[in-house]
Order: structure tokens, then sequence, then C-alpha cells
């Protein structure tokens, strides 16, 4: 998986950043739905949001996301905050796949459920 991601291209959305350096990455301030609408459209493979519920959260109520792939781990913290936060409508999710692995994680994957 290292390899992988050190050759992916990649986005970092940041507004405190001033610059990224890892491979094959760029800085971008503002999440702009019409640059990610022709990113979705262009050339290349699917793209994967790693560790930003905030980011994932305004997606969602963007209506840019196909799937939703949620990992989980099974450790019990207690606490914490939601998962995606501040979309203003249900969206109902249709179970595409579930994965287990050795490790105990669970890979989920959904898409939205045509209504």
């Amino acid at each position: 998986m290292a390899n992988w991601i050190n050759e992916a291209a990649k986005i970092v959305f940041s507004r405190t950043r001033k610059e990224v350096t890892w491979k094959n990455s760029r800085l971008v301030k503002e999440l702009d739905p019409r640059e990610i609408e022709a990113m979705k459209n262009g050339p290349g493979k699917n793209m994967i949001v790693f560790g930003s519920g905030s980011l994932v959260s305004q997606l969602t109520e963007l209506g840019l996301i196909d799937e939703y792939h949620f990992i989980l781990n099974p450790v019990l913290l207690g606490s914490g905050k939601s998962l995606i936060s501040g979309v203003p409508k249900t969206s109902r999710l249709k179970l595409l796949e579930a994965k287990t692995y050795d490790s105990g994680n669970v890979v989920l994957r959904y898409a939205l459920k045509s209504e």
C-alpha cells in the first residue's frame, strides 16, 4: 500500500498549510465543486478521501460522492465525533460489499440508494 499511495496523485485540502512536499501532491485551499466534478469526469481511476470527515461532509452535501467505504476497526473508544456531520438531509445507502480481514477489521462499501 505504501508504494501505491506514494505514486498516486494526491490533493491536500487545507486552509492553513503553506505547501505540501509529498510526492505527486498539490495543495488546494478551497473546495470548488466544479473542480471536483471535472476531476470525476476526467481520465484516471477512482478518487479516495482519507481521514477527513469535514471534507466528506462537504462532498456529501454537494452530492459529489458515489460510494462510501467504511473501515470498521474493533476498538471501543468511548467517545469521539460523528463521522459525517452537517448533512442537511437523510441519504439512504445500499450495501454493495462487506469484506472481513483476519485483523478483525471489516470494510463496508455502500452506494447511494436510488429511491
